[in-house]
């Protein structure tokens, strides 16, 4: 297998490629203090013993351009205008979007990548909030020469990273999508309204190779695996966590999003256990995504009723759809 390249050039392209690749990992969407602090000693206590260091013997499949001083992958197809960039939640990898990449390539160019420390990614500098991530990742495309103005797609946590993007840099945003996206205020409403002791299925991520879904191509497992269980991905879950306040405060402070196309996308299946408590806080995360869908006027709320967490996954046509609909609402504006 193809090892890491010993110098750092701007842009290096990896020749092998493989396809129908993804993993799956259960992610953050709400997080009670007290649970979040314990996650944080479990995950510290795991990363000691990890031996597993994905991307050392398996060749990423798209360009690792530097960023600063640590290199990035990203992995780009299909041509047109419009680009779409998509985000994965906390402790995703480029390889979430294994299912929408393909689909969304046969209409324009479509870019995914791993931020810094997860998939084929280099770790980057501290902290790793959403403002830094956002200045990463426009640093990347730019780098790349992927042309502006962007679609931006945010699972999750990924949502934080895509609106900030968004509200910091505007004339380089074109629309955005949001696929069952974190809120700024979420960790406050689940303990005023949940309360703080409930961790639903989807809420953090699951520390074994249990965490890939049964939807997932079974000829990946073995390359799913080895990337959910590096010892970089686990740091990187934990310093992400660690920042996942301040992210969300940089968020709330942001300038309102541009005046381009929005659609929001939720999941139709339950995520907490069917409780008193867990369906409080499914009602408090419906009423979320209301909020978010609500901060334009004419946004599409679209609701995917067989979907988990993971909505790409689970019924990626819908997201397919969802971005295709903001592609053609640009493309008529430009004609």
């Amino acid at each position: 297998m193809q090892k890491w390249l010993e110098s750092k050039p701007l842009v290096t392209p990896i020749a092998r490629k493989y396809n129908n690749i993804s993993v799956f990992r259960r992610v953050l969407i709400g997080v009670p203090w007290p649970a979040f602090v314990g996650l944080l000693m479990l995950l510290s206590s795991m990363v000691w013993s990890l031996r597993i260091m994905a991307g050392t013997d398996i060749p990423a499949p798209g360009l690792m351009v530097l960023v600063g001083e640590h290199r990035l992958h990203l992995y780009c197809s299909g041509r047109g205008e419009p680009a779409v960039v998509l985000d994965a939640g906390l402790g995703g990898t480029s390889l979430d979007w294994t299912r929408v990449q393909p689909e969304l390539a046969k209409y324009t160019r479509v870019c995914t990548y791993d931020r810094a420390g997860y998939g084929w990614s280099e770790p980057g500098p501290q902290p790793r909030s959403s403002g830094r991530i956002a200045e990463e990742l426009r640093t990347l495309l730019r780098t790349a020469a992927v042309p502006e103005p962007y679609v931006l797609v945010g699972h999750s946590f990924g949502g934080y990273n895509v609106r900030l993007f968004a509200s910091n840099y505007p004339e380089e945003t074109a629309g955005v999508v949001l696929v069952d996206a974190a809120h700024e205020d979420q960790v406050r409403r689940f303990r005023e309204e949940g309360g703080i002791n409930i961790a639903p299925r989807g809420q953090f991520v699951v520390l074994s190779s249990s965490g890939i879904p049964d939807n997932m191509p079974q000829d990946v497992r073995p390359l799913a695996r080895s990337l959910i269980n590096s010892s970089a991905a686990y740091q990187t879950v934990r310093d992400e966590l660690i920042s996942f306040r301040r992210s969300a405060a940089q968020v709330r402070n942001a300038a309102p999003l541009p005046d381009v196309p929005l659609v929001v996308i939720t999941r139709g299946q339950q995520a907490w256990p069917d409780t008193p408590k867990g369906n409080q806080l499914e009602r408090v995360w419906a009423r979320l995504q209301d909020d978010l869908a609500e901060r334009q006027v004419h946004v599409p709320h679209l609701f995917a009723r067989n979907s988990g967490h993971y909505v790409q996954l689970d019924e990626p046509g819908v997201v397919v759809n969802a971005v295709r609909s903001v592609i053609s609402s640009i493309r008529y504006r430009v004609h």
